[in-house]
């Protein structure tokens, strides 16, 4: 069976056959590892792994049944490979396995593809199943931590499966009262049953927690590579992430060799990064807009410094090397001097916001390619991001024009149809009317904002597509979405284009800030009567500077969302009230022992069922009156 319970102290000395003392003085003075938990009495407890390392680490004995790796003694002669080759998964996903013949048990390592996200135990479960089943007993399943280019350094580590050494018999099968009586040739080959009553009065004892299958392995930890290279007699392979394709793992697996093979870099940012750059110099974008290229410029910098010092760790180590490593990056002609004369352009806070209204038009007019298609595309993007973060601070009113992708998921009720009332169907004639062919800006409203690598890997924008029903326009210009249901039980969907702004003018004392009751996030709006008593368009109240996850009825994180968005609003200050600042400080009252707000604002909020009704005039009187409270409570304070 596989030891992975944990042992106490106590324990811990007797399967290392030391005396308790001598540990307790070890773990004074730092020296035993750490521990893996705490029992109930809240003692240090280790997992048997945990000791036999740190045994076979310090030179000590290590016990005759310690777990696979430290256990084994080091081989003498490179493992033989008894078979390589891929394995089907789940769901049309396959990993790449190698079976070692570890001193005649089976060690298997196994990586899945890139792109192919499978869970570790099910491509444990499924290499197990590959080998015949006299042979499954003690099998031993690693596979490697897949590298983050972005990471410090290789992590030499594997996680670790294994197969119990004899498997659990299955429980005898329930007795009938009045068993038949077997033949006998049966009699000699079935295990003798116990009667009746003996068994009914010695039931099995509960079992706490999920239950492995028989035929599966158990997680047993993680192992160093050097511990697993130990017993094999070879180097392992590790991976970075994105490079185990078919074509990498066969080559890598034909060399054999312990060094890393090279290749193209298609894992790190700076394939992306350097051709944004290359689109930008071809369209001209240092020259018409400099501010915009000088951002770019300098993130690219600061890509290719950051991909040069991950791409010169190490390749190999005790017990492992890099099966395959990209390429160093390079500046392809001009780029370099040309990025280097745009970051040291000094920073125009006008002309960039100047630059930052062109690009946002130009880039959300322009088709919708993925940007390895339209790399100029994702510069246009990239420009826009990095000007809207330079300036946010200093020049929200400049920033803060742009909306944001909100999805109301069960639009009803009276607020929902009065606001559909007011928009304006498109045809595929229009810009942004086709969804065929549709603009930047159509697919970031359908997709709520993802990044092309989540809409490819998700299919973001075919499934919105299917559940389309039309697009409209609202009286401000924004561009509406109507979707079909998601679940059954919801009304339709709608996606808009928030405003993040501060609001309009035009709100009067006759205003009111009204939801529709919904299940969960729900769309705010600003009604107001004209002149004529007759009910003008119903406005998107906004979060400035933030996006709108409104809800109401109950108290938490959520509702302060909507509280913080009414206080920006009535002050006309971006910063105010982040979301829970001024609910916490409004709550820190002696003797509150309900630990609520006392705010109007905030209690008409969380106790509103069903709609949600509040007057304008009521909203702005209930922010100052929170304004001067908390004033009170920092000038008391001092």
């Amino acid at each position: 069976m596989i030891r992975s319970r944990t042992h106490t102290l106590a324990q811990f000395a007797r399967r290392a056959r030391m005396s308790a003392q001598r540990l307790r003085v070890l773990q004074n003075e730092q020296r035993l590892p750490t521990p893996d938990g705490v029992d109930p009495d809240g003692a240090d407890v280790w997992t048997t792994a945990t000791i036999d390392r740190w045994l076979r680490a310090t030179g000590r004995t290590v016990p005759d049944d310690a777990v696979w790796p430290f256990g084994w003694a080091d081989a003498t002669e490179r493992a033989e490979i008894l078979w390589a080759g891929d394995i089907t998964l789940p769901r049309g996903r396959s990993a790449a396995v190698t079976i070692f013949d570890g001193a005649g048990q089976p060690v298997i390592y196994a990586v899945p593809y890139a792109g192919h996200d499978v869970n570790r135990d099910t491509i444990a479960a499924a290499v197990i199943a590959q080998l015949d089943p006299d042979r499954r007993p003690g099998a031993v399943v690693v596979q490697p931590h897949l590298l983050d280019p972005g990471a410090d350094g290789p992590h030499p580590y594997l996680e670790l499966w294994r197969m119990p050494e004899q498997t659990t018999p299955p429980p005898p099968p329930a007795q009938d009262p009045a068993p038949t009586p077997l033949p006998r040739f049966l009699r000699r080959l079935l295990p003798t049953r116990a009667p009746v009553a003996a068994t009914a009065a010695m039931p099995e004892p509960p079992v706490l927690g999920r239950q492995r299958r028989p035929d599966t392995p158990e997680y047993a930890g993680s192992v160093a590579a050097s511990e697993a290279a130990r017993v094999l007699n070879r180097p392992l392979p590790l991976w970075w992430a994105g490079t185990t394709t078919p074509e990498i793992v066969r080559t890598v697996r034909l060399r054999d060799q312990p060094h890393p093979l090279s290749i193209a870099d298609t894992i790190t940012d700076w394939p992306a990064a350097i051709a944004r750059l290359t689109a930008a110099l071809g369209n001209s974008m240092h020259t018409n807009h400099p501010q915009a290229f000088a951002a770019l410029a300098r993130e690219t910098r600061a890509v290719h410094r950051h991909v040069t010092a991950t791409l010169t760790h190490p390749t190999t180590g005790e017990g492992w090397y890099l099966a395959a490593a990209p390429q160093p990056p390079t500046w392809p002609a001009v780029a370099e001097q040309r990025a280097a004369v745009g970051a040291g352009r000094d920073f125009d806070p006008n002309a960039a916001a100047t630059e930052l209204d062109q690009l946002v038009m130009v880039e959300a007019d322009r088709p919708y390619l993925p940007e390895k298609d339209d790399p100029y595309a994702g510069a246009l993007r990239q420009a826009i991001l990095l000007l809207r973060g330079r300036l946010a601070r200093d020049y929200p009113t400049r920033v803060y024009t742009f909306p944001v992708a909100y999805s109301w998921a069960d639009a009803h009720g009276p607020i929902c149809d009065e606001y559909r009332l007011h928009l304006t169907r498109l045809t595929p004639a229009d810009a942004h009317g086709n969804p065929e062919k549709p603009t930047r800006r159509l697919v970031r409203l359908l997709t709520e904002d993802a990044s092309d690598a989540a809409i490819a890997h998700h299919q973001l924008l075919d499934h919105a597509c299917e559940r389309l029903v039309g697009i409209y326009r609202d009286p401000e210009g924004r561009l509406v979405a109507h979707l079909t249901a998601g679940f059954p039980h919801l009304a339709d969907e709608l996606l808009i284009e928030w405003p993040t702004g501060m609001p309009p003018a035009g709100w009067t004392e006759q205003t009111v800030i009204a939801a529709d009751e919904t299940y969960s996030a729900t769309g705010l709006f600003a009604l107001t009567p004209g002149p004529d008593g007759a009910l003008l368009s119903p406005q998107p109240v906004p979060n400035p500077g933030d996006e709108p996850r409104y809800t109401f009825g109950y108290g938490g994180n959520s509702p302060a969302v909507l509280y913080q968005a009414l206080v920006r609003c009535v002050l006309g200050d971006w910063t105010v009230a982040a979301q829970e600042s001024w609910v916490g400080q409004l709550a820190t009252s002696p003797g509150d022992k309900r630990h609520r707000p006392h705010s109007r604002l905030w209690e008409q909020i969380v106790t509103s069922k069903g709609s949600l009704r509040l007057s304008w005039a009521d909203v702005q009187q209930w922010v100052r009156d929170d304004q001067e409270a908390l004033t009170r409570r920092r000038q008391g304070r001092r």
